[in-house]
């Protein structure tokens, strides 16, 4: 067993195998990579200042040195030649127990190789290795004891079923007692939505129920705004601790959404997940210690560290930034974060009763921990709650503040998004040095459009054509170069109030289309009173939505080529269809409505945009507007030249079916 350096709390990195990765391929003048599996194990001290913010630390079993015990897998590619490669490393902590981002930044195929990092075509075209990088990957998500529950049955992955075959990343996290060895109790609710039309109903619980015969409320509604209707105690019951059963009332549509109200126990230590993910970065970073696979030969190998976090992973890394970016020796753990498509939102990780796999959102989930303000990154004052804080406070006290890249899809921007860029009074926010913003128009939540796939619950066309994984690349490269060599990245490009980029939801201007109808819908954010169950709402925050051109198209923010030369409406957000939540938000999806052919086309259909020959006067044209901004977009370092040269590539292709959609 290693021992690790004073103050840091991973004890022990139990090294599981290592084996040549992407089969021995070689990335430039970086060499090829090595894959290591290991378990870390960490012993987290209650008693030091940096960890008392942890919920429920206090309570979780303390071994006979006072420290708690947890252990966490753990995945590390590096170079086989560390010498050769950049002193950088990127910690991903890890979606659900799957990485995101290696197929992001590095484009690799779907369906490329098993996703265990030993086919050569996993490698992607190489961006992060050839730049020399060390890519760590963990997992942080509670096991979950039923083996048999689906990965997303059980409160949208927050806590992770382990199969015995399973290859996802999870972790052994401490469940909180009472000092008498009791358990936890508290109430809490679960949230079952587009369930389908089977009855009765099996629901999965994310923590166990105290009593099985207890009279607690399980109610429903149709819509996200509509009052919730008890269901009778006659029409439902709790299998077991873990499951719940019930009859959906004869007159449910397959969309309606469900609430248990209930009290639970056996709380998970959910905060020392933040705890493992600064230790395990501060351990690799500075640790002398036998058993530290990147520190040898009396030469640290890493220099600089980047936190790489996307969607719930994203607003994690918020988290972390927020509370646990130093570690017990008070030095610094990330110097950069790339924070991608996290809206406004931190996550529910580190309360009682934890939901880290769920986000406030129209007719999904709302009143959950983490999505509360502050909603940004600056020091501002609530309205509402009357306090005043940011996402960075923490840290700019402390010194420890890591350079920021926060990019989000125009899908985040309705579901309250908006609150990364405006006060909760509605006025333009002004970003700290340290944090670079970035709002995509016409993208969904997806980096990449899944082609010819509607989205089964949405009633407008989709999903949006537009991809911003070329994006994510580009500023992941400036990240590299701002955190490495202090080269400032490109400046913030995201929706203000000052230009009329972002108005009342009563003052969007989407054009009348056929297709689909602006109704209003958004995912408000409101400030709740938490000390009952269901959460009680006090007061709305503003709900500011990003305008758009007479396209329909967002008209702030960065602009794909696509966009800029349009052939077709690409917005953000998608519609519910009757029978599932009409009108609500289509969770995570966007749409695109092409464009009329011609003339002739537009007029039939009423159309008020101008049809494609009317734009352009042949093929060669648009493919010039499209070359033209895509250059653009490379001169101000928002594409990298390869993807370019590929979106260029793409142009004809997509004039081409554009014209022949009829």
């Amino acid at each position: 067993m290693g021992t690790s350096a004073a103050h840091a709390e991973l004890v022990q990195l139990e090294t599981l195998s290592k084996q040549v990765a992407f089969e021995g391929r070689q990335f430039g003048n970086v060499g090829a990579y090595e894959l290591i599996r290991a378990v870390a194990h960490y012993r987290v001290d209650p008693r030091v200042p940096v960890n008392a913010g942890i919920v429920n630390i206090h309570r979780a079993p303390p071994g006979d040195d006072g420290r708690v015990s947890f252990d966490t897998d753990l995945l590390i590619l590096k170079p086989v030649d560390m010498q050769r490669g950049n002193a950088g490393l990127v910690y991903e902590m890890v979606n659900r127990g799957r990485p995101l981002g290696l197929p992001l930044l590095n484009r690799v195929p779907a369906g490329a190789g098993r996703g265990d990092f030993t086919a050569a075509a996993e490698g992607g075209d190489g961006l992060v290795f050839e730049a020399g990088y060390t890519y760590v990957m963990s997992g942080w998500q509670a096991e979950y004891p039923l083996q048999d529950a689906p990965p997303m049955a059980v409160g949208l992955g927050s806590r992770l079923p382990r199969p015995a075959n399973s290859t996802a990343l999870s972790a052994r996290l401490p469940i909180a007692q009472e000092r008498n060895a009791a358990s936890v109790v508290g109430n809490t609710r679960e949230q079952f939505f587009d369930i389908g039309p089977a009855s009765p109903f099996i629901g999965y619980l994310t923590y166990p129920a105290v009593d099985l015969e207890a009279g607690r409320e399980l109610t429903t509604r149709e819509r996200d705004g509509d009052s919730p209707r008890v269901i009778p105690s006659s029409d439902w019951r709790l299998r077991d601790p873990w499951r719940i059963e019930f009859t959906k009332p004869a007159k449910a549509s397959a969309g309606a959404v469900y609430e248990f109200v209930y009290r639970a126990r056996d709380p998970v230590v959910y905060g020392l997940a933040l705890a493992s993910m600064r230790d395990l970065v501060s351990f690799l970073r500075y640790s002398k210690a036998g058993d530290n696979p990147l520190h040898g030969s009396g030469k640290r190998a890493i220099e600089h560290t980047i936190g790489f976090g996307a969607s719930q992973t994203g607003r994690t890394l918020k988290e972390l930034i927020s509370e646990f970016n130093e570690d017990e020796a008070g030095r610094i753990v990330l110097d950069g974060a790339f924070v991608l498509i996290s809206g406004a939102g931190r996550n529910s990780i580190n309360s009682a009763f934890s939901r880290p796999g769920l986000k406030d959102a129209q007719h999904t989930s709302w009143g959950l921990r983490g999505d509360e303000f502050p909603f940004s990154y600056p020091v501002t004052y609530d309205t509402l709650s009357r306090r005043s804080d940011g996402v960075l406070a923490r840290c700019q006290a402390t010194r420890t503040c890591p350079r920021i890249i926060h990019l989000d899809s125009e899908n985040e921007l309705w579901h309250g998004g908006t609150l990364t860029y405006v006060d909760t009074a509605g006025r333009d926010l002004t970003m700290p040095d340290t944090v670079r913003v970035f709002a995509l128009a016409g993208t969904e939540h997806n980096a990449t459009p899944r082609a010819g796939a509607i989205p089964p619950l949405c009633a407008a066309p989709g999903p949006t054509s537009i991809e911003w994984a070329s994006f994510a690349r580009a500023l992941f490269v400036a990240l590299d170069r701002w955190v490495a060599h202090d080269q400032l990245p490109p400046a913030n490009r995201y929706p203000t109030v000052a230009r009329g980029e972002l108005v009342s939801r009563t003052s969007y201007a989407f054009p009348h289309l056929r297709e689909v109808t602006y109704g209003g819908a958004f995912s408000t954010r409101r400030l709740y009173d938490f000390s009952q169950e269901p959460p009680r709402a006090i007061a709305d925050y503003p709900s500011l939505v990003p305008q758009v051109d007479a396209d329909g198209q967002m008209i702030g923010g960065v602009r794909h080529p696509f966009v800029t030369a349009p052939l077709s409406t690409n917005v953000g957000w998608n519609v519910r269809k009757p029978g599932f939540g009409d009108g609500d938000l289509c969770m995570a999806s966007g749409m695109s409505i092409p464009f009329p052919a011609t003339p002739t086309e537009r007029a039939a259909n009423q159309d008020p945009r101008q049809a494609i020959a009317e734009r352009y006067a042949s093929e060669a044209e648009y493919v010039k507007a499209v070359s033209r901004a895509a250059r653009q977009l490379v001169d101000q370092r928002l594409l990298l030249t390869d993807d370019a040269q590929a979106i260029i590539a793409a142009a004809s292709g997509h004039y081409r079916n554009a014209m022949a959609h009829k």
